[in-house]
C-alpha cells in the first residue's frame, strides 16, 4: 500500500541576522547534605491524558519470560520507542522495537519478534503500516533478531529519517527510499541497508544508540552501546533470597565494549572503536545502556555521555580533528562517573537539558533502587568537563531509592520556562523485596519551581499514573503539533502506552526544526531565547532517555511572555539572531537563511 506524503503550508518570514552573547557562569551550590524527600504536590492539574485507547496504537514489547522461565538477564532490559516524521507529512510517527523469546525443544533459541510502524493519521488516530513500510522483516525475508532501541537520523543525508534498531546479535540499519523511484510523491518506505552500511559484523548486544556528527564534516556518526557478555554458556542460576531463582545482576557478568562507527560519506561506516579511545570491555568496565550526546564543554564539539549499570559511567570529551575522531574519557575527573558518595550505580536511563537556566547542558542520569539518580550541573569551560552533584539540593534525594527508573527526559509540561522531568520505572528483577517489593512501580513527574526545587508532582500525571507499571523506554515528542509534549513509554509485556501533553492551557510557547545546510547533522545545534531578562537554552541531542528516540525539534515554554529575541547557534559555529517571531507556533529554520517558516514538515 503506497504512503502518501502530503504538502505543508508554509508563510515565509524575514527575520533580520544579527550579533551573539555568552551567559555568565552561576555560583557553585553544595555538594552535600541531607537527602530530602521530594514534596508531594496534591492533584489539581493532570498534565496528561491517556490516549492508548482511542489512537489505534495497539502494540506490547514482549522479553520472553511468558515462552520459558529462564530468568535470564536479556529479559530484564526491555525495549524503547521512537518518534519520526517518516513520509514527510509533518506529523510525527511512531517505531516500535517488538522484543523476542524463546524458541525450541529446550526452549533456548533465542528469536525476535516483529517490530511495528505506525503512521500518525492526525488527530492523535494511527494506523500500523509495518508491511507497507518494508519493516515485518529484515533483508531477504531474514527474521527480526530480539531487539531492544531505535535510533533515528538521515545517516545519507538526503532529507529523510533514517531508522537503526538495536538488539541481541545486532542492529539492523534501515534506509528511507521513495515508495516508488519513478514517482517521488508515492510515498515512503524503508529498506534493509545493514550489510551495504558495513553493520553487519561484529556487533554482541547492542542497547541504545546516538548518532552525531563527531568529526565536523557533516554526516552523523554512530555510538553503540553495548551490555554483557551473556549466553546460555554464561548463564548462572542467582537467588536473592537464597531459594528464589531470579535475574543474574548485571556484576556476575563482564561488560562488552562499546562501538563507534565513523560515516564515511559514502553510504558506510567504518568500525574506529579502538583508534578513537574507547573504554574496552571487562568485569568492572562498560555494561551499556544509556547515552546521549551534547555539546557539554561549549568548544562547539558534541560530547558523548554513557549510562553504564554497575559500573561508572563515561563522558568522552570530543577532540576530533577533520576526518579522524578523538575521544578522550573524563568521566570521573568531571565527576559525572559516580553518585555524589562516590559510588557506581545502576545506570539506566540519560538526559541532558538546562533545568537551572545556566546556559549549559546538565547531566541527570536514572539508577537502580537505593541509589540517587542523578543530577549533574554544568561549569564547564572549553577543553574542561567539571560537574558538581546537584540531586541533593535540588530536592529530588529521595526519588531514586523508591524506584528503578529508566526511560527519561527534560520537558515544560506547565509552559512555565522551567525544564521539568519525566522517569518511567520498572523493577529489572521478578521477585524484589524491601521498599520497592512490587516490580510493577509508578511513574515519576518531577515539577521545576524557578530552578530552585524540583516537587513530585506525580499525582498530576493523569489517569496513566493511577497503576503501576513495568516501564522501560520513553520517546518524548509534539504528536499532534499543539506545542505540548507527548509521551510514548513501552513496557514489558504490556501495551504501549500514548500519553498527550494537555497541562499547559494559558502560557505561551514557541517551537523550532532547526536544519543545517546540505542535510547535515543537526545535533550540536543550540538555541537561546530571551525575553525581560530571561533566558532559556535548548539543545538538539543524540540520544538521550533509554533505548528511544525523541522528537529533535526544540520547544520552549514562554509563559506569558509573547515576544523576545531568539539566537541560534549552529554546529559550525555559526550564529543567527531572529526577532519579531509569532508565538505558539513552530518555525522551520535553515542555517544561513535570513527566513523562517510558519510550520513544521520534511526537509527540503
Amino acid at each position: 500500500m503506497p504512503l502518501k506524503m502530503t504538502r505543508w503550508g508554509q508563510l515565509l518570514i524575514f527575520l533580520g541576522i544579527l550579533g551573539c552573547s555568552r551567559a555568565k557562569p552561576p555560583e557553585i551550590a553544595p555538594e552535600t547534605g541531607p537527602v530530602i524527600a521530594a514534596v508531594t504536590v496534591e492533584p489539581e492539574v493532570a498534565y496528561f491524558k491517556d490516549e492508548t485507547t482511542d489512537s489505534g496504537v495497539v502494540f506490547s514489547y514482549q522479553n520472553g519470560e511468558k515462552s520459558a522461565d529462564h530468568y535470564s538477564i536479556l529479559e530484564s532490559l526491555g525495549g524503547g520507542a521512537g518518534v519520526l516524521d517518516f513520509d514527510g507529512d509533518g506529523l510525527l510517527d511512531l517505531f516500535l522495537p517488538g522484543g523476542g523469546g524463546f524458541a525450541g525443544a529446550d526452549k533456548k533459541t533465542i528469536v525476535g519478534y516483529p517490530c511495528a510502524l505506525f503512521r500518525n493519521l492526525g488527530a492523535n488516530k494511527f494506523q500500523e503500516v509495518t508491511a507497507a513500510a518494508g519493516l515485518q522483516s529484515l533483508a531477504g525475508g531474514k527474521p527480526w533478531f530480539y531487539s531492544h532501541g531505535v535510533a533515528v537520523a538521515d545517516y545519507d543525508r538526503d532529507g529523510w529519517p533514517d531508522l537503526l534498531v538495536t538488539g541481541w546479535g545486532g542492529v539492523a540499519l534501515f534506509r528511507n527510499v521513495p515508495f516508488d523511484p519513478a514517482h517521488p510523491g508515492a510515498g515512503r518506505r524503508y529498506e534493509d541497508a545493514t550489510e551495504k552500511a558495513g553493520l553487519s559484523q561484529g556487533i554482541t548486544w547492542a542497547t541504545s544508540a546516538a548518532f552525531a556528527d563527531l568529526d565536523g564534516d557533516g554526516y552523523p556518526d554512530l555510538y553503540l552501546c553495548q551490555y554483557v557478555d551473556w549466553s546460555w554458556l554464561k548463564h548462572p542460576l542467582c537467588h536473592y533470597d537464597g531459594k528464589t531463582p531470579d535475574v543474574c545482576p548485571p556484576k556476575n557478568f563482564d561488560g562488552l565494549a562499546h562501538k563507534l562507527f565513523r560515516n564515511t560519506g559514502q553510504g558506510k561506516f567504518s568500525d574506529v572503536s579502538q583508534e578513537s579511545g574507547l573504554r574496552p570491555g571487562g568485569p568492572n568496565q562498560s555494561k551499556g545502556l544509556g547515552v546521549v550526546i551534547v555539546d557539554v564543554d561549549g568548544d562547539g564539539k558534541p560530547d558523548i555521555y554513557v549510562a553504564n549499570d554497575t559500573v561508572d559511567n563515561f563522558l568522552y570529551l570530543n577532540v576530533s580533528k577533520p576526518g579522524a575522531i578523538r575521544l578522550d574519557e573524563r568521566g570521573l575527573v568531571s565527576a559525572v562517573a559516580r553518585d555524589d558518595r562516590g559510588n557506581p550505580n545502576g545506570s539506566m536511563g540519560v538526559a541532558a537539558g538546562d533545568p537551572l537556566r545556566s546556559g549549559k547542558p546538565a547531566l541527570w542520569v536514572t539508577n537502580y533502587e537505593n541509589e540517587l539518580h542523578m543530577l549533574y550541573r554544568n561549569y564547564s569551560t572549553p577543553g574542561r568537563p567539571v560537574f558538581n552533584p546537584y540531586s541533593i539540593a535540588a530536592g529530588i534525594g529521595a526519588i531514586g531509592q523508591k524506584f528503578v527508573g529508566w526511560g527519561t527526559g527534560f520537558l515544560d509540561v506547565d509552559h512555565d520556562g522551567w525544564e521539568d522531568l519525566f522517569v518511567a520505572n520498572g523493577h529489572a528483577i521478578r521477585h524484589p523485596a524491601g521498599k520497592s517489593a512490587n516490580r510493577w512501580q509508578h511513574p515519576v513527574l518531577l515539577l521545576n519551581k524557578n530552578g530552585q526545587k524540583f516537587r513530585d508532582a506525580s499525582q498530576q500525571i493523569g489517569d496513566y499514573s493511577t497503576a503501576p507499571r513495568l516501564g522501560r523506554g520513553v520517546a518524548f515528542g509534539d504528536l499532534d503539533n499543539d506545542g505540548h509534549t507527548d509521551l510514548v513509554i513501552s513496557h514489558l509485556n504490556e501495551p504501549v502506552a500514548l500519553l498527550r501533553g494537555v497541562g499547559a492551557q494559558g502560557n505561551h510557547w514557541l517551537g523550532l526544526q532547526l536544519e543545517a545546510q546540505g542535510h547535515a547533522c543537526s545535533v550540536g545545534a543550540k538555541a537561546v531565547w530571551e525575553a525581560n531578562g530571561q533566558r532559556q537554552t535548548r539543545f538538539v541531542m543524540g540520544g538521550g532517555s533509554y533505548a528511544s528516540s525523541s522528537d529533535r525539534r526544540l520547544l520552549f515554554g514562554l509563559g506569558q511572555e509573547a515576544s523576545g529575541l531568539l539566537t541560534v547557534t549552529w554546529p559550525n559555529g555559526t550564529v543567527q539572531k531572529f526577532a519579531n517571531l509569532m508565538v505558539d507556533r513552530y518555525y522551520r529554520m535553515v542555517e544561513g537563511s535570513p527566513q523562517a517558516e510558519i510550520g513544521t514538515g520534511p526537509r527540503k
